[in-house]
């Protein structure tokens, strides 16, 4: 399956004679939890758009292609809890687009504690080439035109008994939409600020309790670190530390992984560190990371290392996570949040919320 371009709007949607693109359902973001919703939506046969601000789907199940090297710089792998999920990394296994990495990794309490090797019996799961390997074998499963990126969302409001998205085409410039009910996935305080934009606070449009929840929920940043090296690196089999505090939270050599043909490492630095540093230069805090991770790489940084890559991830990992797998912001017309700060963060977390999120606005459109 392959990724849809994200321009041609096909039988997605159409236009109004006020210029809206119009939808039956808009999901705001083509991360895990949005495609597992439009997923979902597109059993029902009503018409769904998936808008999405990046060139390509996936959000923080990212993988990066550079100097030979490729590197797994968002999620480094999911697990498998529950049926539903279960049966779309089935699906996705069988047509070789997921497989099992390990059983479990090294742990330490710090980058400056030794390691204890650890395996739980519990399958740890990957993209066949990549992370992003699962959400863009989702996108190409959904009828062509229904994702569409490069679509940055500016502000979400209702109008005469209608949900209007505003949103900048990186090509074309500002466009709109408007659809019967909106599925917002973005992290959460990049919703509270759409919904500010389309003027839908407590009492004009939205729920007052369902705003306070969600501006409770608070994430960490993370820097992300990718390192291509000259030698194969010192990070024990199966190829992934966990760190439990410090600067370090994860470390893991790509090659071992299975994805990259080249010696190559990831590097997540912690939430604390990197939220006082979140605005440092970003070569500073490339060669700070590479100090900490150099007990990991064979011989001197300054010639084991062949090439570098800094990410920074603002809303990296969510700190309060939510009860419920969603929250409704208006019930007539439906908006609804969800994400991986629902009822249960990571990877499976994310899928559920988005599938559980879908159902809801399913049944509250089916009886509307």
């Amino acid at each position: 399956m392959s990724e849809s371009n994200g321009r041609s709007s096909g039988a997605v949607a159409q236009h109004s004679d006020r210029g809206d693109e119009v939808a039956d359902i808009v999901v705001i973001g083509a991360g895990i939890a949005g495609l597992c919703a439009a997923g979902e939506l597109a059993k029902t046969g009503r018409r769904v758009l998936v808008l999405e601000k990046s060139r390509g789907a996936g959000g923080r199940m990212a993988t990066r292609r550079f100097g030979g090297a490729v590197c797994d710089h968002g999620a480094q792998f999911f697990t498998i809890r529950g049926r539903a999920f279960g049966g779309i990394v089935a699906a996705a296994h069988a047509a070789g687009m997921a497989t099992t990495w390990c059983e479990g990794f090294s742990r330490a309490p710090t980058v400056a504690d030794p390691l204890e090797n650890t395996a739980d019996g519990h399958a740890r799961w990957r993209g066949s080439r990549g992370m992003t390997d699962l959400p863009k074998w989702i996108a190409g499963g959904l009828t062509a035109g229904t994702v569409r990126t490069g679509i940055r969302a500016t502000a979400i409001g209702l109008a005469a008994g209608r949900v209007r998205i505003a949103a900048e085409d990186a090509a074309c410039g500002p466009m709109s939409f408007s659809a019967g009910g909106v599925l917002v996935t973005s992290p959460v305080p990049q919703s509270l600020e759409l919904f500010a934009a389309g003027g839908m606070t407590a009492g004009q449009g939205a729920d007052a309790e369902a705003l306070a929840s969600l501006g409770s929920v608070d994430y960490d940043p993370c820097f992300a670190l990718m390192l291509v090296l000259r030698s194969p690196s010192l990070v024990p089999p199966p190829g992934g530390i966990q760190f439990a505090a410090g600067p370090i939270s994860w470390l893991a050599d790509n090659q071992q992984k299975g994805i990259s043909p080249v010696p190559a490492l990831t590097a997540h630095a912690g939430g604390e560190w990197s939220r006082r540093r979140f605005d440092d230069p970003p070569d500073n805090v490339a060669d700070e990371l590479t100090d900490l991770v150099r007990p990991w790489i064979d011989g001197d940084p300054a010639g084991a290392v062949i090439e570098r890559s800094l990410h920074r991830w603002k809303y990296a990992t969510p700190t309060t996570i939510l009860p419920a797998p969603l929250v409704a912001v208006s019930a007539a017309p439906p908006v609804v949040c969800c994400g991986d700060a629902f009822a249960g963060p990571k990877v499976e977390g994310a899928a559920s919320s988005g599938m559980a999120a879908a159902r809801w606005l399913t049944r509250t459109l089916g009886s509307s």
